[in-house]
């Protein structure tokens, strides 16, 4: 039997048949979501294959070898994983997953036996109860809470505003301003720039939910995220202007107060590794930080 398998590179158009297969599996890391690939496949290449009714999502830096996450939907893994196996060997390439969960790398291990794994603290999401983040309730909130409060009173005649046909030349004309200064060899800040603009381009068909903030008719903050599952969203983007103390917060509060606020968590993703946005993480308190494990099968 053959152990070749055709990867397409994923598209807008990908959307429906990966939603599709996501919605069938149980599952609360934000790698995996169509949001995050679609963002991000400027600065990777980013494949997909069905494979025994099963989503396979593969990833390749430029000079790097590719990797997996793991198998998606209620197809048989077992199979899928099989194969996946024999792929690989017959390329010569090291069998490899990122963004593991514990129970996934549980699975292989059962399967596979040889398997060479770590823990990717840097890449471990932050994941929120909501309504905590909405409140700020109590006293280990007490210091943002201040803040937040500090900001209403600051800018007391601030908005803010779903993002809609209505707004989205504004926000591009604002993102242009605030990327103008990224850096050529920035190679992640650039990707992601392409990336803010391709969603601005396309943001009725991706579905999301947004918002932005105005002070005195001008844009000081936008954010936008998706839901994972029924009960569980992710926050792709947020960016502020820094010269409005408090904007970050403010945004961060306000859009899942507006947007969010039918769902029980919120994954704002990792920190990668910057202890600034570490520090910021944790001072919201998670709930949970969801460890994601990378994994080399011998």
């Amino acid at each position: 039997m053959s152990s070749e398998i055709n990867f397409k590179e994923i598209t807008l158009d990908d959307k429906k048949i990966i939603n599709q297969y996501l919605k069938q599996d149980s599952f609360m890391i934000s790698d995996i979501s169509f949001g995050n690939l679609f963002i991000w496949r400027h600065a990777r290449l980013i494949e997909y294959a069905i494979l025994h009714d099963c989503l396979v999502i593969q990833t390749t830096y430029k000079g790097e070898n590719p990797f997996l996450f793991f198998p998606i939907g209620a197809g048989d893994k077992l199979s899928t994983l099989k194969k996946l196996k024999n792929f690989y060997d017959s390329k010569g390439i090291p069998f490899c997953f990122h963004s593991l969960e514990k129970h996934n790398l549980e699975m292989l291990e059962s399967i596979f036996g040889s398997v060479k794994s770590h823990l990717n603290r840097d890449r471990s999401d932050y994941i929120y109860l909501t309504q905590n983040l909405i409140s700020l309730a109590g006293r280990k909130y007490h210091k943002k809470k201040n803040h937040l409060n500090r900001f209403f009173e600051e800018y007391a005649g601030f908005s803010f505003e779903e993002i809609s046909a209505a707004n989205l030349s504004d926000l591009k004309a604002v993102w242009d301003v605030w990327s103008g200064d990224i850096e050529s060899s920035d190679v992640g800040r650039l990707s992601e720039s392409v990336g803010i603009r391709d969603v601005f381009e396309h943001y009725t068909e991706l579905g999301f939910r947004g918002g932005l903030l105005r002070f005195e008719g001008k844009i000081i903050a936008f954010s936008f995220g998706e839901i994972l599952s029924s009960d569980i969203c992710v926050i792709h983007i947020e960016k502020a202007d820094i010269n409005y103390r408090g904007a970050y917060q403010a945004i961060n509060q306000q859009l899942l107060s507006h947007c969010f606020s039918d769902v029980k968590y919120v994954n704002r993703e990792e920190d990668l590794g910057i202890e600034g946005l570490r520090k910021a993480k944790m001072s919201y308190n998670p709930d949970i930080i969801l460890e994601k494990f990378e994994a080399v099968i011998g």
